[in-house]
């Protein structure tokens, strides 16, 4: 009977190191609770993006100008553009002309020439008309520009009533006017996200014949060739 009793306590010290040697090597199992929680997360990546949802179509000046008597055409056409991206986007202007010039289209030779801005640093002229920027026997072919949101027109062409590229407004819709060629010039620049719908600008077009142009201008359909291009800021 003895016997049986030693080997039994024996049996039962060795369970108890049996259990311990458990325990120590599975410590997640012996700290388990009632409730247990991980946390973590989940991420989406959406990027910035910018389109036109309204196109620039081709523009037809009006009215159709005399080489002799000279005169004023003008132009227009709208654009717009939708955007998510928190900083916004800019749209620039490029011509196929290195000179901003209007090309004939019976003879190559035959050209309007681009405005050439009096202000000192290519800086748009201000209120392009036949008394302030084209001299007697001059002929010239610029662009303006507008938007829905005035703010969203760039700084070249804001203008404090008497001079382009100052101020912090633009006042005057279609005051100031420049050149457009193989150079890109930014002409809308927005800062923020068109949240509601597209943003909507306009471009305006000026062709200035002051007396006989000198050297003359032929009869002829002049065209000029210009590409928007609109970027995330």
């Amino acid at each position: 009977m003895k016997k049986f009793l030693i080997s039994l306590n024996y049996a039962s010290l060795g369970l108890a190191v049996l259990g311990l040697a458990f325990m120590t090597f599975e410590p997640a199992i012996s700290l388990g609770a009632i409730t247990d929680q991980r946390q973590f997360t989940i991420s989406q990546t959406v990027i910035g993006e910018v389109a036109f949802t309204s196109s620039p179509t081709n523009v037809t000046m009006s009215p159709a100008l005399g080489g002799i008597v000279g005169g004023i055409a003008t132009g227009q056409t709208q654009f717009a553009v939708t955007s998510n991206n928190i900083t916004g986007y800019k749209v620039t202007i490029t011509a196929s002309s290195t000179t901003g010039a209007m090309q004939g289209t019976a003879s190559t030779t035959n050209y309007i020439p681009g405005l050439v801005p009096i202000a000192a640093g290519y800086i748009p002229d201000y209120d392009m008309s036949t008394t302030t920027d084209v001299l007697t026997g001059k002929a010239a072919f610029g662009y303006s520009v507008q938007a829905s949101t005035t703010s969203d027109v760039a700084q070249l062409f804001h203008e404090n009533g008497a001079a382009c590229n100052t101020g912090a407004n633009h006042l005057n819709p279609g005051t100031c006017w420049y050149v457009a060629t193989t150079t890109a010039v930014t002409i809308i620049n927005r800062p923020l996200p068109t949240s509601s719908g597209a943003a909507t600008s306009t471009l305006l077009f000026k062709v200035i014949f002051n007396g006989t142009p000198n050297p003359m201008i032929p009869n002829d359909t002049y065209v000029a060739t210009t590409t928007l291009t609109a970027t995330v800021n």
